[in-house]
């Protein structure tokens, strides 16, 4: 279809610009944007990334949470990137995925928290390292959008706090209250 590594045909098919979303009231290229990349590296950096965490988040979280927290990680990415191009007057061509794994990294963060510190061998200070890595390689990196990076790690710790985080610690609070309740049986004696 083209050149996926080029700004204009990006912006022809899909791809957010601050511009055409507010004076042209595109603002589906907030959505469209995080599915589409800028190259096969791009692509493959992403994906790479989700393969390493994505399959761990999805059995944590399911598969319903799983899908609206990454979908929603990468709007809350693409619109803080909007956002913060709309403040500083900047009308960059803006692509990637990037937002959506970032959410899923910060999730991850809070499914390791709420599961005492550690969930399948990783420790909440792997995780933590491993968000701290991948966004120093995001500023590291020229022509990376880290507004849009930041955004989809707040945006994936605040939805999976309140989707998964909170009923876990409800469950994990009732199982502990059951643990210690004590049972009678038809004598009244101890069980």
């Amino acid at each position: 279809m083209g050149d996926t590594e080029d700004g204009t045909f990006m912006l022809l098919n899909g791809a957010m610009n601050p511009y055409l979303v507010l004076y042209g009231h595109e603002w589906y290229r907030l959505f469209t944007a995080t599915f589409m990349h800028f190259g096969i590296n791009h692509l493959a950096n992403n994906m790479l990334l989700l393969f390493l965490l994505g399959q761990m988040f999805e059995r944590a979280v399911g598969p319903t949470r799983y899908l609206g927290i990454y979908l929603g990680s990468g709007l809350a990415g693409s619109f803080l990137s909007f956002f913060y191009m709309c403040l500083v007057g900047k009308n960059d061509i803006v692509a990637g995925a990037s937002g959506a794994i970032f959410g899923i990294v910060g999730g991850m963060v809070v499914v390791v928290i709420v599961n005492k510190g550690r969930y399948k061998g990783i420790s909440v200070r792997r995780m933590v390292f491993m968000a701290l890595l991948t966004l120093y390689f995001g500023f590291a990196t020229a022509g990376t959008d880290n507004v849009g990076h930041l955004g989809g790690l707040m945006a994936g710790i605040i939805l999976t706090f309140f989707s998964y985080g909170i009923p876990t610690i409800i469950h994990n609070i009732r199982d502990s209250k059951n643990k210690g309740a004590v049972d009678f049986d038809e004598e009244n004696t101890y069980t």
